[in-house]
């Protein structure tokens, strides 16, 4: 027998009871304990809602949904990540392979050309520390937006806003050092190629996450639940 839309409501209310706050995590798990309490009422018509999904709640173990939070976690940033790679390897086949050795001659001249490499260097950190800043701000206003929009949190907004975990690796600060070091030395040719190599790799990854994934990745999710509203 399937379930009525209160008792779909009412399972809905129970995840977030259970420390679900996320929509699209909920839903998941409320198609799955409908299945369950749908086979159970089907096999037992005695069987009450309350003690059916109890019965189901049972079998997500002591730590109750917390584990399901955690893998679909995982799985969205897997998966995050998986695109980006995707993406990243297009830029190394033709056509796009021809754009990306071009940035990087171009990335490797100016590095020769300029007087004042310490500047150059200066605003590639800049830039590089920038772009990020205003993606997370701009995904922060988003989130709060959806919020109030719809009156729902998503999981998937979180992994877009840590770029599928990604995140940690554009923390420029990091590198600044390094980068900023390159005008008190002498490179070799070699050196030099490789660390403009490095610079379009590292702007280029953050360029797919920021700029290729996050939409597909928003549209795809928009299909999957009418409630989701694209900003």
């Amino acid at each position: 027998m399937k379930l009525a839309e209160p008792q779909i409501n009412q399972l809905y209310t129970f995840t977030q009871k259970h420390y679900v706050d996320w929509y699209d995590v909920q839903t998941e798990l409320v198609d799955h304990l409908a299945n369950g309490i749908e086979e159970q009422l089907e096999q037992n018509p005695n069987t009450t809602f309350e003690s059916a999904l109890n019965s189901e709640f049972k079998k997500f173990g002591i730590m109750g949904f917390n584990d399901v939070i955690e893998e679909k976690t995982k799985a969205l940033n897997k998966y995050y990540r998986k695109l980006v790679w995707t993406y990243f390897k297009d830029f190394f086949k033709l056509p796009k392979i021809i754009l990306t050795l071009f940035s990087v001659w171009c990335y490797y001249n100016l590095l020769l050309i300029i007087e004042n490499r310490f500047l150059f260097l200066l605003i590639t950190c800049v830039v590089l520390v920038v772009v990020p800043i205003w993606f997370f701000y701009n995904q922060a206003k988003r989130v709060k937006y959806l919020k109030k929009q719809t009156g729902k949190k998503w999981l998937f907004e979180s992994t877009v806003m840590q770029l599928g975990g990604l995140s940690q690796i554009f923390n420029i600060g990091i590198y600044a050092s390094v980068i900023l070091d390159v005008e008190r030395r002498t490179l070799s040719t070699t050196a030099l190629i490789i660390f403009s190599l490095v610079i379009v790799l590292f702007a280029l990854v953050l360029y797919i996450s920021i700029f290729i994934v996050a939409p597909k990745l928003r549209k795809a999710m928009a299909k999957q639940h009418p409630e989701y509203k694209i900003v």
